[in-house]
């Protein structure tokens, strides 16, 4: 037990910065992660999913983890480490449904503020 807690105490101080110093992870994350479901909650894992940035031309977003922009997605992603106001659009399918939500995407020293987002295709 003492052990235990001598290993966790040492993780915690090395993890701590002095004033001043930053120390900054290598990973890359979403700047928003994407959800879309139908009212009954279900996931609808065929929708397509684009997206604009600071008014640019409207992009596909991309499956998480897939390099793919369509299929079978659980959530999908407008990018990475990219900060800037977001309008992401689901469109069912057959092209019939659409939802569309606004969001802001902030960044600190290191990383964007990731988002998530649920979008709600309508019946």
């Amino acid at each position: 037990m003492r052990i235990a807690a001598m290993l966790s105490l040492s993780t915690l101080l090395s993890a701590c910065a002095l004033p001043g110093e930053r120390f900054c992870t290598l990973e890359a994350r979403a700047s928003v992660q994407v959800n879309v479901v139908d009212p009954r909650g279900n996931a609808v894992r065929d929708a397509r999913v684009t997206f604009t940035r600071d008014g640019s031309a409207e992009q596909q977003a991309l499956c998480n983890g897939s390099e793919q922009a369509q299929g079978n997605c659980d959530t999908w992603v407008t990018g990475y480490e990219q900060p800037g106001e977001y309008v992401i659009t689901a469109t069912s399918a057959d092209g019939q449904r659409t939802a569309r939500q606004s969001v802001s995407v902030g960044e600190d020293e290191c990383h964007v503020q990731s988002q998530t987002v649920t979008l709600t295709l309508p019946d």
